[in-house]
C-alpha cells in the first residue's frame, strides 16, 4: 500500500492499512526519513498521516483511528511534555512515541514519567529500532492497560509477579531470565537477516575486596550506582542486564560490522572514570569487558561463553581492560586506541600534511581546481591510512585541528601557484559534520582562512552524504552563514546510498560529486550512464555543478563529458601529491 502523507491539512480519511501511524512533524525531510524507514519496515503494509501542527493531531485523532503516534516533542504552536500529558488524557489507549533532536536523556526520561511508551533520538534511529519501538510501543501500552484493569481484580497480583520474576531485586536491571528470553529473539533476528550481534560479559575488578573492607551494604550499594551509570548509557539499540553478583551483560542490536560497537565500549569505559560515593567514602572500581560475536558463537550458550572466556582473559591483561574473544579484532581496536591517543603528539610534532589532488574542468583545463587531503606518517607507527585516522578523529575536536593543518598548507600551495602565473580557482577541503554542529565553527574557519591568506571564494567545504543525513539540522545553519561569506559547498560521495534527493532542494549546495562507485566502467554500464545523466540533468536543473570522481581511464574520461559532467577527479589525471609534486605538475601542464 502506497505512503499516505499530509503535512498542511487533517483530511476525514486514512487508507486502510494493517499498520497505521499518525506522525507530528513540522520538518518535511524529518517525515520522509521516517517514512523510507517504515516502508523498509512494513513494506506495502502500512499507511502514514503527517500533521505539522499540535492542534492537527487533535483533530486527526477525533475522526481516525491509528495504531501509534510518532511525536516530535516541538512543534511549531506547542511543545514539551504537556503535549503527552494533553494526548493521552484524551486517548488514553493510543501508544505514543516521541521523538528529541538531540540525545537529552532528561527530556526523553520525562515524557515517559508522564505517558510516553518510548522514545527515539533523531541522530540514531534506524527502521530496525523504528519498528521495533513501534512494536514495543504498543506492547507497553497494551500492558498499562492491562494493569489498569487489574487494579480491580486479583489479576493485578499476577502481574506484579510477572514482573518482578524479570528484574533483579536489587538494581532494578533486567535479570538473567528476562535477558536469556530478550537475546534469544535478537540472535533469531541475526540469523533470520544474516547479521551480526555483540555480546558484553563485564564485571568489578575487586569486588569481593570492597565487600571485605565496606561491608556488604556498601556492594550493594555500589551494585546499584553501577547499574544506575549503565542505565544512562545503554541506548534503544542494547540491552543491559545483571546476571548474578557484580556480572553484567550487554547485547547489541543487529550490527553490519563489528567497530560499530566501538562508542558503547567507550561509553562503558567512562562510567567508571569517576569514583563512586558510597556514605563517607570514595570509591575507584574499574572493570573488565570480554566480547564476543554471532554468528562465530551461534547460540546464546556459546555466546556468553565466549564473552565470560574474554572477560578473564582481560582481567591477566589489566592494562588492556578489553578483550574480543577473536583475537585479529582485539589488535585492530587496540590500534585504534593507539591511533587516537597519538594525534595530539603527531599535531605537535607537525606529522600530519596535506597532499593535493587536481580537479580538471571540463570547459577550460588550465584552471587550477584541487582537492586538498589530510596525510599522515607516524614516527611510531608508520603510514596510517586516512580511511583510519579520519573517522576517529571525526569524533574528538582533532578534527578541527586537521582542518587548520589544511588551510595552513593550501596557502603555501597558493602562493607557490601565484608566483608561477597560476591564481588558485577553487580548492576543496572535507569539513565534518561533527565540526557544523559547533557554532563557532564558521567563525573560526574564516579566521583561518584570513590567516592563510585565502579568499572565502577560493575554498568549497566538501561534506559527505552519510554526514548530512545523520545532521543536517546541525549542519544547516552553519552551510547557510558559510555560504553568505562566499565560501561554496559540495555533496561528496553522492550515489553511495544515504541521501535522499530532497536535501538538495533543503541545503544550498553548489557542488555534486559523484561517487567512483557510479564512474567505473561507466562507458561500459549502460545502467551506470542513464542514473549519472539523470543526476547530472537534476544538478543543473539545481545550478549546481557536477565533479565525477575516480576517473581512471580514457574512456571513463571521455563517457563523463559526454554525459554532462563539469570537472573530473582521479588517478586518470594524478593522485594525492605532496607540495612540491603539486606544484610541479600544475607547471608542466601550463
Amino acid at each position: 500500500m502506497s505512503t499516505a502523507i499530509e503535512n498542511r491539512t487533517v483530511e476525514s480519511t486514512i487508507v486502510e492499512s494493517q499498520n497505521i501511524f499518525l506522525m507530528a512533524e513540522d520538518n518535511p525531510l524529518d517525515a520522509e526519513i521516517f517514512s523510507e524507514m517504515l516502508k523498509n519496515s512494513f513494506g506495502n503494509r502500512y499507511s502514514i498521516f503527517c500533521v505539522d501542527r499540535f492542534k492537527k493531531i487533535l483533530q486527526a485523532l477525533e475522526t481516525n483511528s491509528f495504531n501509534a503516534l510518532i511525536l516530535d516533542m516541538n512543534l511549531p504552536d506547542s511543545s514539551g511534555v504537556n503535549n503527552v500529558v494533553e494526548i493521552g488524557e484524551k486517548f488514553p489507549n493510543l501508544p505514543i512515541i516521541v521523538l528529541t533532536g538531540d540525545d537529552d536523556i532528561q527530556k526523553a526520561i520525562d515524557a515517559l514519567q508522564n505517558g510516553a511508551q518510548d522514545y527515539l533520538s533523531k541522530n540514531h534511529v534506524t527502521p530496525e529500532t523504528l519498528e521495533r519501538s513501534l512494536r514495543y510501543a504498543s506492547e507497553r501500552k497494551q500492558i498499562e492497560q492491562k494493569l489498569k484493569f487489574a487494579l480491580q481484580d486479583a489479576a493485578f497480583k499476577n502481574i506484579q509477579l510477572e514482573a518482578q520474576a524479570k528484574h533483579d531485586s536489587l538494581t532494578g536491571l533486567a535479570n538473567r531470565t528476562y535477558f536469556a528470553d530478550v537475546a534469544s529473539r535478537v540472535i533469531h533476528r541475526a540469523r533470520r537477516y544474516k547479521c551480526l550481534a555483540s555480546l558484553m560479559y563485564f564485571d568489578l575488578n575487586g569486588f569481593k575486596k570492597i565487600n571485605d573492607n565496606y561491608g556488604h551494604v556498601a556492594g550493594d550499594e555500589l551494585l546499584k550506582q553501577v547499574s544506575n551509570r549503565l542505565m544512562c548509557i545503554v541506548r534503544d539499540t542494547e540491552f543491559l542486564a545483571r546476571m548474578g553478583g557484580d556480572e553484567f551483560v550487554i547485547i547489541t542490536d543487529l550490527l553490519k560490522d563489528k567497530t560499530e560497537i566501538y562508542p558503547l565500549l567507550k561509553r562503558i569505559q567512562q562510567q567508571f572514570d569517576t569514583p563512586f560515593k558510597i556514605g563517607p567514602h570514595e570509591i575507584s572500581v574499574s572493570t573488565s569487558i570480554g566480547i564476543a560475536f554471532y554468528p562465530e558463537a551461534d547460540s546464546l550458550d556459546l555466546l556468553i561463553k565466549h564473552a565470560d572466556c574474554a572477560m578473564y582473559e582481560a582481567k591477566s591483561e589489566p592494562e588492556k581492560s578489553i578483550c574480543f574473544y577473536s583475537g585479529k579484532l582485539a589488535a585492530q581496536y587496540a590500534r585504534t586506541q593507539k591511533i587516537e591517543s597519538s594525534f595530539t603528539k603527531a599535531i605537535e610534532k607537525n606529522e600530519l600534511v596535506a597532499f593535493f589532488q587536481p580537479i580538471i574542468s571540463v570547459s577550460d583545463p588550465d584552471l587550477v581546481y584541487v582537492e586538498a587531503l589530510a596525510r599522515w606518517h607516524s614516527s611510531e607507527l608508520g603510514n596510517i591510512s586516512p580511511s583510519e585516522f579520519i573517522p576517529i578523529a571525526e569524533s574528538t575536536p582533532t578534527i578541527n585541528n586537521i582542518t587548520q593543518i589544511i588551510s595552513q598548507k593550501s596557502s603555501l600551495l597558493s602562493q607557490g601557484l601565484r608566483i608561477m602565473g597560476l591564481p588558485l580557482q577553487k580548492i576543496a577541503i572535507n569539513v565534518d559534520a561533527y565540526q557544523l554542529s559547533d557554532p563557532h565553527f564558521s567563525r573560526r574557519l574564516l579566521n583561518q582562512i584570513e590567516i592563510s591568506h585565502l579568499e572565502p571564494n577560493q575554498i568549497c567545504l566538501e561534506l559527505t552524504e552519510r554526514q548530512v543525513v545523520q545532521n543536517i539540522n546541525q549542519c544547516k545553519t552553519q552551510i547557510e552563514l558559510l555560504r553568505r561569506e562566499g565560501i561554496t559547498l559540495a555533496l561528496d560521495d553522492f550515489g553511495t546510498g544515504y541521501s535522499s534527493i530532497t536535501y538538495l532542494l533543503d541545503l544550498p549546495f553548489d557542488v555534486l560529486k559523484i561517487d567512483r562507485i557510479l564512474i567505473a566502467d561507466i562507458d561500459k554500464n549502460t545502467r551506470n550512464q542513464a542514473l549519472v545523466a539523470g543526476i547530472v540533468e537534476m544538478a543543473h536543473r539545481l545550478d549546481m555543478k557536477v565533479v565525477a570522481e575516480g576517473i581512471e581511464s580514457n574512456c571513463e574520461k571521455d563517457a563523463a563529458i559526454n554525459l554532462g559532467c563539469d570537472f573530473l577527479q582521479g588517478f586518470f589525471y594524478s593522485g594525492p601529491m605532496p607540495l612540491e609534486e603539486a606544484l610541479l605538475f600544475f607547471q608542466l601542464k601550463k
